[in-house]
């Protein structure tokens, strides 16, 4: 009887080195392919090729060219793949970073070779900068209204693999952060620039104030003296006022009485001249006596001893002697005469001077009048100055100390505060991703497939239950034993070469990759009785369960974003606890409930495989 394909049935009894050989390179295939291919796809983006269509137009920005255009071409030809960078970027070329890690093969060509290329599958994609890129990005730093986002134009093509067109959106995007960063950091440090520009003028408008509130202050002082000055200009004018008043009455009196003055002077005048005409008369004739004595005298004096002589001479001395006192007397007279005549002539004069200083009088005391009136009102305004310039120092010193304190409310910064803030700002929040190492995430679930694909080709390449067997004397713990027992010594043979192929691409130490060995070693042991059980219980649809087990496997374990269904029953799955343990061997996660799980999984592979060979030693 010939075994149907897919039965319980089906297979050969016993080991053939091809076939075992067979069962033993499927495992290591997929698995060292898988990890080969997969382990760290990111190392790999220089594989594809992509072109860049630089057709910018740099602008000036307070003088300086910036060539905007050619400084993201530069981000995206200038890491560690790019080749076609060109060797001198130019004199007016930007400095900028070349973007860390792997990046795309970029060629710098122009519009024409980039589409043929693109058509031809050559190249995966074409970025193409606009001649307005340069003048979009700087127009932050013009009018508000003017400020544009720049764009650039990306263009993939259905020629390459379907996974280029994400991995080149991921490529450009990095660029474009890159550059936005450093826009958005210029950007910043001109504002913060602007704010110590502020502070210093705010702090210069506080010494300002300072100043006006000390002179506010010296102001007010001057007012206060100037209020004082005037109430005593006030009272001194009050003072002038009844002074000038009494003296114009005064003056008026004085007016009144001096106007007899011109006739008793005129009198006087004539009094002494008749007094000196009279004293000048005496004169003479009192001359002409002493002369005749005199002549008396000498004529005694000349007849010998006469006793009067010398008397005589006595008396014409002392005739002398009263001669000129007269003569004095009447020179005096004439002067004072003379005098009198000149004063005579004068006192007109001076009663009209008087009489004019008797109305100027008048005039003084009205004009003081008037000047104690302004005096008084210079007074009361003294007082307002005084008030107001009181009201002027406080508030200036209100100004004073509010600038004061809004000057160091204002931020400073210095050139090493602005450059970090100005980083920080243009990324505010950041992520710091601790990354597995290589292979860690990826190598386990590539393992655990290849182990569970390698059940699957073991327990088609050997019968699951032996017909040769069934109808023979032997148990059927013995006949199931013995499938059990060949499965997992397969199994265990699959889980030691797998584990030594592909713990090589895992970024681990000695003693987890010797942990990770064991760990494949038990899972192969456990997915081939796995796999059997599903074979001699269920036969054909044992293998389909298998290998839809190993499907879910894969979609679950490549991507996070798979239906709710299927992630929702991977934790059912024997491969789900595979990859635990293997995970938990390299220092990821608990392994003992994954161990329980697998030993479950060996349990119950075992029952199925009892069940299968039951079923087929019973007649119906």
């Amino acid at each position: 009887m010939s075994a149907r394909p897919f039965d319980g049935t089906a297979g050969a009894e016993r080991w053939g080195w091809r076939s075992l050989l067979g069962v033993l390179l499927v495992p290591v295939a997929v698995a060292g392919l898988l990890a080969w291919a997969l382990a760290a796809p990111s190392e790999d983006l220089d594989r594809v090729t992509a072109a860049v269509v630089n057709a910018d137009d740099p602008v000036k920005v307070d003088g300086q060219l910036v060539p905007l255009g050619r400084e993201f071409a530069g981000r995206l030809i200038g890491g560690q793949a790019g080749t076609g960078a060109p060797d001198d970027p130019g004199p007016d070329a930007t400095a900028s970073p070349a973007p860390s890690g792997p990046n795309f093969t970029w060629i710098l060509t122009n519009e024409s070779d980039a589409k043929t290329g693109l058509d031809a599958g050559t190249y995966a994609a074409i970025v193409r900068i606009p001649p307005s890129f340069s003048a979009d990005a700087t127009s932050l730093s013009g009018p508000a209204k003017d400020a544009v986002a720049a764009t650039i134009h990306v263009t993939t093509t259905p020629a390459t693999a379907f996974l280029d067109p994400a991995l080149t959106d991921v490529v450009v995007e990095a660029a474009v952060a890159s550059l936005n960063e450093q826009l958005t950091a210029r950007y910043l440090a001109n504002v913060y620039d602007g704010f110590n520009q502020i502070q210093s003028s705010v702090a210069q408008a506080a010494d300002g104030a300072a100043q006006l509130a000390s002179g506010a202050g010296s102001l007010a002082d001057g007012a206060g003296e100037l209020a004082d000055g005037a109430d005593e200009l006030a009272a001194g004018l009050d003072s002038l006022d009844a002074g000038a008043a009494a003296l114009a009455a005064g003056l008026a009196r004085l007016a009144t009485s001096v106007q007899a003055l011109p006739g008793e002077t005129a009198r006087l005048a004539a009094g002494a001249a008749e007094v000196a005409a009279a004293l000048d008369a005496e004169a003479v004739a009192l001359g002409a006596g002493v002369g005749d004595v005199s002549a008396f005298v000498d004529d005694l004096c000349a007849r010998p001893r006469q006793p009067g002589c010398a008397r005589g001479t006595a008396l014409v001395g002392r005739l002398r002697a009263a001669q000129q006192q007269v003569d004095a007397l009447a020179a005096g007279a004439d002067q004072v005469a003379a005098g009198n005549a000149e004063l005579a002539a004068g006192m007109l004069g001076l009663v009209d001077g008087v009489d004019r200083s008797a109305s100027g009088g008048e005039e003084v005391a009205s004009g003081a009048a008037d000047s104690a009136a302004g005096g008084a009102s210079v007074a009361e305004g003294a007082g307002s100055v005084d008030s107001g310039a009181e009201s002027v120092d406080e508030g200036a010193s209100q100004l004073s100390d509010g600038l004061a304190e809004a000057a160091d409310q204002i931020p400073t910064y210095s050139t090493k505060d602005i450059t970090t803030l100005s980083r920080v700002a243009a990324r505010p929040v950041s992520a710091a991703v601790a990354l597995a190492p290589d292979g860690v995430v990826s190598v386990p679930l590539f393992a655990v497939a290849g182990l569970w694909v390698g059940g699957i080709v073991l327990a088609l390449a050997r019968r699951a239950v032996p017909r040769r067997r069934l109808m023979t004397a032997a148990s059927t713990a013995s006949i199931a034993g013995g499938s059990v027992r060949s499965a997992a010594l397969v199994g265990l043979a699959q889980g030691a070469l797998v584990g030594v192929v592909v713990v090589g691409f895992v970024d681990a130490g000695a003693g987890a990759r010797l942990a990770f060995v064991a760990g494949a070693l038990g899972i192969g042991t456990v997915f081939g009785i796995a796999n059997v059980g599903l074979a001699a219980a269920l036969g054909g649809l044992g293998r389909l369960l298998a290998v839809v087990v190993g499907v879910v496997t894969l979609a679950v374990g490549t991507s996070s974003t798979v239906p709710a269904a299927l992630s929702g029953s991977i934790v059912l799955l024997p491969t789900d606890a595979g990859r635990r343990l293997l995970g938990a061997t390299l220092g990821y996660g608990p392994g003992a409930g994954a161990v329980a799980a697998l030993v479950v999984v060996a349990a119950v592979g075992t029952a199925l495989v009892v069940a299968g060979v039951t079923r087929r030693r019973t007649v119906a």
